[in-house]
């Protein structure tokens, strides 16, 4: 599993934010997760599509 860390903006007040996500390096697909905001503490969405390790998109909306 390799740690690919990323900045993200949450979808409630919009204040920016580091997540953790792993990612094995041979994953092809989606995958979702909910990450609470470190400043205000609601959930938020994480969507991702990866092809070969490597994410391709990354999304977030209201976990919820």
């Amino acid at each position: 599993m390799l740690c690919n860390e990323q900045i993200i903006t949450c979808h409630f007040c919009f204040e920016s934010f580091e997540i953790y996500l792993e990612i094995d390096p041979s994953f092809n697909g989606n995958n979702s997760d909910i990450f609470d905001c470190k400043v205000c503490c609601n959930p938020n969405m994480v969507n991702v599509i990866v092809s070969d390790g490597e994410i391709v998109s990354l999304s977030i909306s209201s976990g919820n």
